[in-house]
């Protein structure tokens, strides 16, 4: 396995871990395009569990 495949893999992974991948089976097809609203939809979560509850919001 190559280092971008594994590149993939780990990402994918650490998704999953942090719960923004809520169907497992992405992981087997990180090379298939997906809908953007699929992508918006994990980075909104992402940005959510990044941001600390008791910080300014500017």
């Amino acid at each position: 396995m190559n280092s971008a495949e594994e590149r993939k893999k780990m990402i994918g992974q650490m998704a999953k871990e942090a719960g923004l991948l809520e169907d497992p089976r992405w992981l087997e097809r990180l090379d298939e395009p997906v809908p953007l609203w699929v992508v918006l939809d994990m980075m909104l979560k992402w940005i959510d569990r990044s941001e600390s509850e008791n910080g300014p919001f500017d």
